[in-house]
């Protein structure tokens, strides 16, 4: 049996990892090959990670892999001016447990370098399926073109500012999300630099007014992209029998809590059952798009109690999320908090998902910070 991955990105480099891990456990051997375009850069922005990321690369690499592959420690994300109750609330990470920050760039090369014996690279630009021979294609090639074939998800942005910042000696080991009067900004600390981003909607404010106030609020010293954005997902993440999308190829949303990795390792996860373990098309479509949606409920509750600013972004972003559809999530924001410690600590040692990505302790930690 045949899988060639389309695309070469973080999205094709953690499912080559997570296909080269998992066949260990087929009866059927399974061949695996990398079609890339090298023509195509990597995108130029550090990357937050969740745990799930990291439990990946543990699953494929030996434990001292942290040690090669340059890197920083994650141990949370630092929410700033968020809500009106507390001007700083940590989410942080269970005690030992740790993400991590990268640029793509030196991720993509690692996974390639360390797993080259269990798949073949080809550097090639892929013009139609039909090109190739393999029993199934998992293409993870970017953003698509146009958005005939996707569903738009809901959320207050649609641009980023990226810039750079020197690397600050004994820096934070965690993410920074920082409000500001447009939105936030992300602030990550690198082996070498910080990437710094100006999340905002350009539909409420001016790109040269948010060029303006990245610079003098954040300092600094120039944009080096505008990034426009949609939020949405793949009305059939599943295209035929043999063809399966993924990465941002597959969806997109705002960087947020860090769950894109998160979701790039879930859609392996469904699409080895689908393949190998025969689990419908359907339950498989529905699951992963069910998990996509919940991603999106938890972004936008987070901007449900504001910031420290009182703002067009913030009161439109607020009144997304009170015009949004959420009995669910708000049974689920019952249940946790009248739920006892002890039943927490459970949910954490367990890691029991309980929505998307987040566990009971998740949405303990949220509400205690801004409620």
């Amino acid at each position: 049996m045949k899988l060639t991955i389309i695309g070469r990105g973080n999205a094709g480099c953690i499912t080559a990892m997570y296909f080269s891990h998992f066949r260990n456990y087929l009866d059927t051997p399974l061949e695996i090959e990398l079609i890339y375009d090298s023509n195509i850069m990597p995108v130029p922005t550090g990357q937050g990670t969740a745990l799930e990321f990291t439990d990946t690369m543990t699953r494929c690499f030996d434990s001292s892999y942290i040690d090669k592959f340059p890197s920083t420690i994650k141990t949370g994300i630092m929410y700033e001016n968020w809500g009106t109750k507390n001007k700083k609330i940590f989410h942080h990470f269970p005690i030992g447990s740790y993400a991590l920050h990268f640029e793509p760039s030196n991720f993509q090369d690692f996974v390639c370098d360390n797993l080259k014996v269990n798949f073949k690279e080809i550097d090639e630009n892929v013009q139609d399926y039909s090109e190739i021979d393999s029993d199934y294609i998992i293409d993870c090639r970017g953003a698509p073109k146009n958005l005939n074939n996707y569903e738009l998800l809901v959320n207050p942005l649609n641009c980023a500012l990226l810039s750079t910042l020197p690397k600050k000696e004994n820096d934070v080991e965690f993410t920074k999300a920082i409000a500001h009067k447009n939105g936030w900004c992300f602030y990550i600390p690198l082996p070498d630099k910080t990437s710094i981003g100006y999340m905002f909607n350009n539909k409420i404010t001016d790109t040269k007014d948010a060029e303006k106030d990245f610079i003098e609020t954040f300092g600094v010293e120039k944009i080096n992209k505008i990034f426009p954005f949609n939020n949405y997902v793949a009305k059939n993440p599943i295209v035929d029998e043999r063809v399966f999308l993924n990465g941002n190829k597959l969806f997109f949303l705002e960087p947020l809590e860090a769950t894109a990795m998160s979701c790039y390792v879930r859609a392996c996860n469904y699409y080895f059952d689908y393949m190998f373990k025969k689990v419908d098309k359907k339950v498989t479509t529905d699951n992963l798009k069910n998990y996509f949606y919940q991603i999106q409920n938890i972004i936008l509750w987070h901007y449900a109690t504001g910031s420290v600013f009182d703002t067009s972004f913030w009161d439109y972003a607020k009144k997304l999320w009170d015009n949004h559809e959420k009995n669910e999530f708000e049974q689920i924001i019952n249940i946790v908090k009248n739920a006892s410690d002890k039943d927490l600590e459970k949910s954490r040692k367990n890691s029991i998902f309980v929505y998307g990505t987040f566990q009971e302790w998740n949405f303990k930690n949220w509400i205690d910070g801004t409620l």
